[in-house]
């Protein structure tokens, strides 16, 4: 397995239980939409599994760091772009290499990456962003860092048209283990599983969001079926306790008339 998430529970300071004994696995090159409604938790799981964030309880095993790409990127406005993409220690490594500093440190943060600004340069001109804005370097990042799991959350939030095009194709050429939360329903389309959050399961569907859909319909409709059977079953026990009831009414009325009268004595 690529990702084991075991009996995880976590709940706000407020009190507000997200989710809990939450247990699910994800094999390499699983790729999966996670949805559920607002508010379920979605954000916080992929900050979990990522390690940006602590559950209260369980634990979550992992092969590699993941790629994560987060909803908001404020944290990232003080940061340069190299810093964003996490390429920061490489290139001030390379080039001290290049200024005559050839310490074994410098070799080894460099890991024979010689190339690096050639990549990032290539991805960031495959995203058309050679000038973009520090609030949309982070997608450019998953073709710098060559991971084996990618989290992406909203990544489409920030992007025009041109930029969700160009991500629609990144999908259909990945083949990294990928968890994406989105509302976007073009890219969790392209997602082969869906899993759905709660607070107590992660519930995995073997097709696109347009697949899950289908799937909820048909359990919706099987339980407002079992519903209606339900409710008709309860009308004919209620009609047959009113029956049986006024049957003990007549037959008591019966009785009554046939009681003998008592006779009235005069003075």
């Amino acid at each position: 397995m690529c990702i084991q998430v075991q009996q995880i529970t976590y709940i706000h300071p407020d009190k507000e239980v997200l989710f809990q004994n939450l247990s699910f696995s994800v094999s390499k090159g699983q790729q999966l939409a996670l949805i559920g409604n607002n508010g379920c938790g979605k954000s916080t799981l992929l900050q979990i599994i990522s390690g940006q964030l602590q559950p209260c309880s369980g634990t979550v095993l992992r092969p590699s760091a993941p790629y994560y790409v987060p909803q908001h990127f404020g944290q990232y406005d003080k940061m340069s772009i190299a810093e964003a993409l996490g390429i920061d220690g490489k290139r001030k490594a390379l080039h001290a290499i290049l200024d005559g500093d050839t310490s074994i440190v410098n070799f080894n943060i460099l890991d024979d990456d010689w190339n690096i600004e050639e990549k990032a340069t290539a991805a960031l001109n495959g995203w058309g962003l050679g000038t973009m804005s520090l609030d949309q370097p982070m997608l450019t990042g998953m073709e710098l860092q060559e991971t084996s799991v990618i989290l992406m959350d909203e990544p489409t939030n920030h992007l025009d048209s041109q930029g969700r095009n160009k991500l629609y194709e990144w999908v259909k050429k990945c083949r990294s283990t990928l968890i994406v939360v989105s509302h976007d329903r073009t890219l969790l389309n392209l997602l082969p599983e869906t899993c759905e959050l709660s607070r107590s399961a992660l519930v995995f569907y073997g097709g696109n969001y347009e697949f899950y859909k289908q799937q909820k319909e048909l359990l919706l409709s099987a339980l407002q079926q079992q519903l209606n059977e339900k409710e008709k079953e309860l009308r004919q026990v209620r009609k047959l306790a009113r029956e049986v009831a006024e049957r003990k009414d007549k037959q008591n009325v019966r009785s009554e008339k046939a009681a003998p009268q008592k006779g009235i004595s005069r003075m």
